[in-house]
């Protein structure tokens, strides 16, 4: 299959098994959930995702900051599911985890004094 003959979008039932697919507790199905959800239902650029820093979300506004194609700051409303998605997978996350990044490749498990314990990736 070419590149010719991906499919431009995804119907919104395909959408809906997609995000469906991503349900469950395990760490590696939150992160993959909040991320479908961020690019599904806020239309965001995938590097917009990778890029995307805690600091970006702005709980109390209920609002997230991307940097468009031109860099400049946009702020999206945030949907109740998305944020949702969002916390969850953030409560996973290790409490003294040295990135702002929300969404990690591999995540580690560091001591209370910072030290590496245990690494793993998705």
């Amino acid at each position: 299959m070419g590149l010719a003959d991906l499919p431009r979008y995804l119907a919104a039932e395909q959408v809906d098994r997609l995000i469906a697919a991503c349900d469950g507790e395990v760490v590696a199905r939150r992160r993959d959930r909040a991320i479908v959800l961020l690019l599904a239902r806020l239309g965001v650029r995938a590097g917009d995702v990778a890029q995307l820093r805690l600091e970006d979300i702005e709980w109390e506004t209920g609002s997230l900051r991307v940097s468009g194609k031109s860099r400049y700051e946009v702020r999206l409303p945030l949907p109740q599911d998305v944020g949702d998605a969002i916390a969850a997978y953030l409560a996973c996350r290790p409490s003294v985890c040295p990135s702002d990044h929300v969404f990690l490749r591999k995540l580690r498990r560091f001591d209370r004094s910072g030290k590496v314990m245990a690494s793993r990736r998705w």
